[in-house]
C-alpha cells in the first residue's frame, strides 16, 4: 500500500513536539536555535507552518547590491566606441569592466550567505535557494553579476508564488537568457538550448516530448532576447511561420508554448514532485506525486498550496524524513552559523561551501547542485568536520590564516539549567542535533570536559570552562550526525 499525504494529526503517541519543530525549521529554512524551536513547538502545527508559509507580512529590509561604479564603466566603454578610441583603450576598458563584474560576483556571493544567515523569511530564502539549483543560471555563461542579482531577486519575489508565471519571467530573465544561448536563437539559425532545458530540466522532464517538439519549441522562442537589464522581442528575429508542438499546430511564441506546456499532465507531476525531495526526502511514491500534482492542478500552478501540504502531511514528520537528508554545504553553512552565532567573516564562509563543493552561483551545469550523498567524498567530508574549527576558533585548513581570537560560547548554554557534566551534554545536543545521542558518543563528548560520568559537577566559571565547552561543541559538530537534518 503506498503512502497517502493523510494530515498530521498530533495524538499522544506522536505529539507535536519540539523534534519535529525543529525538522520543521530545518528543512523550510535553515535550522533553529534552541529558543527558535522552542517557541515554534509551543504553537500549533497548522500556526507554525502558516508563519513559515506567509513569509510576506514579516518586514525585512537589506541593502541591494551597488553596481553605480560598473554603470559607469560601461557609459565610459561606449564614449570610447562612440568616439572610435584606439583598439588598446577598448580593450583595456573591456578588461576593466570583466575585473569588476568577478568582483561584484563575490561580493553577490557573500552578501546572499550573509542574507541567508539573518533573514526573518527562512523560507522564502529556502526557496530562493531551491530555483538557484533548478532554474540554473550563473558563472561562465552568466557574465554580468547585476543579471545574477536581478535574478536572485526574481526567485525572491516569486519564491512560492505561481510557477507558471515565474516559468513566463524567467524565459524573459538575462541571466537565463544569456546562460542558456536563448540571446542568440534567431529566425532561420534556431539555438535549441534553452527550450530543450525548459521541456526536460524545468517543467516536464524526459519522455513526455520529441525532438521535434524541441526544434519547434526552440522556434517559437527565436527573438527573445535582452538589452542592457531589459527583455526584448526582436520581431525582425522571431520565426512566425507555423510550428507544431505536442500535437498543437498554430503560429506560436514562446508565451504560446508555455501556455501548452502547462496543458501536458506531466507538468502538474513535475514540480511536486522536485519539492517533496528538497523538501522531505528523495524519491517520493507516486501516490504522494500524484496527491500533490492533484493540489497544483486545482490552485492553477500555486506554489504556496503545494507547500503547504507538505508541510502539513503525515509523511512530512515521519522517520523516512526526519534527520534522513545529508545537509547540503549553504545548509550546513548557513545553519551551523545561525546555531552558533559565529561572527566569521563572509568570505571565509563562502569559501567554505566552495571547498565542500557548493559554489553558489557557479552551478556545475543546468542540472544544478547534486543532492544526498553526492555532497560527501573523502575530500569534502574533512572541511565539513573541519568547520567547527572555522566558527569556534577562527581558522580551518584550507583558509588563508588570519589571527582571530576564539569565538564566543557562553551563549550555547542556560547556565542557568547546568549542574553536571550531563546537563552540559544534554544542551549541547539539544542545540546541534535535536535529536537523542548514542551512548558511545555522549561519553565521547563528555570526555571533553574531562570525565566519563554524568553526574560530574560543572560549572562555566572561567577560561579553563569555555576551552572545555568549545571543545566539546568543535566535536558534536564533528559527527557525522551533525552531517544530517
Amino acid at each position: 500500500m503506498g503512502v497517502t499525504l493523510r494530515r498530521f494529526r498530533p495524538t499522544a503517541s506522536d505529539p507535536w513536539d519540539q523534534v519535529k519543530a525543529a525538522h520543521l525549521l530545518n528543512r523550510a529554512g535553515f535550522g533553529g536555535t534552541p529558543e527558535e524551536v522552542a517557541r515554534l513547538a509551543a504553537l500549533p502545527v497548522e500556526a507554525a507552518v502558516e508563519e513559515l508559509l506567509n513569509f510576506e507580512s514579516v518586514p525585512e529590509s537589506f541593502p541591494a547590491p551597488d553596481f553605480t561604479e560598473l554603470h559607469g564603466m560601461e557609459d565610459e566603454l561606449r564614449r570610447l566606441r562612440r568616439d572610435r578610441a584606439p583598439e588598446a583603450a577598448l580593450r583595456s576598458m573591456v578588461q576593466r569592466i570583466n575585473r569588476a563584474n568577478i568582483v561584484k560576483f563575490q561580493e553577490l556571493r557573500r552578501s546572499w550567505v550573509r542574507r541567508m544567515i539573518e533573514t526573518r523569511r527562512p523560507l522564502q530564502e529556502k526557496l530562493v535557494l531551491f530555483w538557484h539549483g533548478h532554474l540554473v543560471s550563473g558563472l561562465p555563461e552568466t557574465r554580468v553579476a547585476e543579471h545574477m542579482a536581478m535574478q536572485l531577486e526574481l526567485f525572491r519575489r516569486m519564491a512560492a508564488g505561481n510557477f507558471k508565471e515565474l516559468i513566463l519571467a524567467v524565459s524573459r530573465d538575462p541571466a537565463m537568457l544569456s546562460y542558456l544561448d536563448n540571446n542568440t536563437n534567431r529566425k532561420g539559425k534556431p539555438n535549441e538550448n534553452y527550450a530543450r532545458e525548459l521541456l526536460e530540466l524545468f517543467t516536464m522532464g524526459v519522455g513526455h516530448y520529441t525532438e521535434q517538439d524541441v526544434r519547434e519549441a526552440a522556434r517559437a522562442f527565436t527573438g527573445w532576447t535582452f538589452v542592457g537589464n531589459e527583455f526584448v522581442f526582436r520581431r525582425d528575429q522571431h520565426d512566425d511561420g507555423v510550428k507544431t508542438f505536442l500535437g498543437r499546430t498554430g503560429n506560436w511564441d514562446g508565451t504560446d508554448i508555455i501556455d501548452i506546456i502547462f496543458e501536458h499532465p506531466a507538468t502538474a507531476r513535475f514540480l511536486p514532485r522536485k519539492l517533496w525531495a528538497f523538501f522531505a526526502y528523495p524519491s517520493p511514491e507516486e501516490s504522494v506525486v500524484e496527491a500533490l500534482a492533484a493540489e497544483f492542478r486545482r490552485q492553477r500552478w500555486e506554489i504556496k498550496p503545494v507547500l503547504r501540504m507538505i508541510f502539513l502531511s503525515e509523511a512530512f514528520f515521519s522517520p523516512q524524513a526526519i534527520r534522513s537528508r545529508i545537509k547540503s554545504p549553504a545548509e550546513l553553512v548557513v545553519g551551523a552559523v545561525r546555531l552558533t552565532g559565529a561572527t566569521v567573516p563572509d568570505e571565509a564562509l563562502v569559501r567554505a561551501m566552495d571547498l565542500m563543493g557548493q559554489r553558489l552561483l557557479y552551478p556545475p551545469n543546468v542540472g544544478g547542485w547534486p543532492q544526498g550523498r553526492r555532497w560527501i567524498n573523502t575530500a569534502t567530508v574533512l572541511v565539513r568536520y573541519n568547520l567547527g574549527g572555522l566558527l569556534l576558533y577562527g581558522t580551518m585548513p584550507g583558509m588563508p590564516r588570519r589571527r582571530a581570537a576564539p569565538g564566543p560560547v557562553d551563549h550555547l548554554l542556560d547556565a542557568d539549567r547546568i549542574r553536571t557534566a550531563g546537563d552540559v551534554v544534554d544542551q549541547l545536543v539539544a542545540r546541534f542535533l535535536q535529536s537523542p545521542l548514542d551512548g558511545r558518543r555522549r561519553w565521547a563528548l563528555l570526555r571533553a570536559f574531562g570525565t566519563n560520568r554524568e553526574d560530574t559537577p560543572w560549572r562555566p566559571d572561567g577560561v579553563a570552562s569555555r576551552a572545555q565547552l568549545r571543545s566539546a561543541a568543535h566535536l558534536i559538530m564533528s559527527m557525522p550526525e551533525f552531517q544530517l537534518h
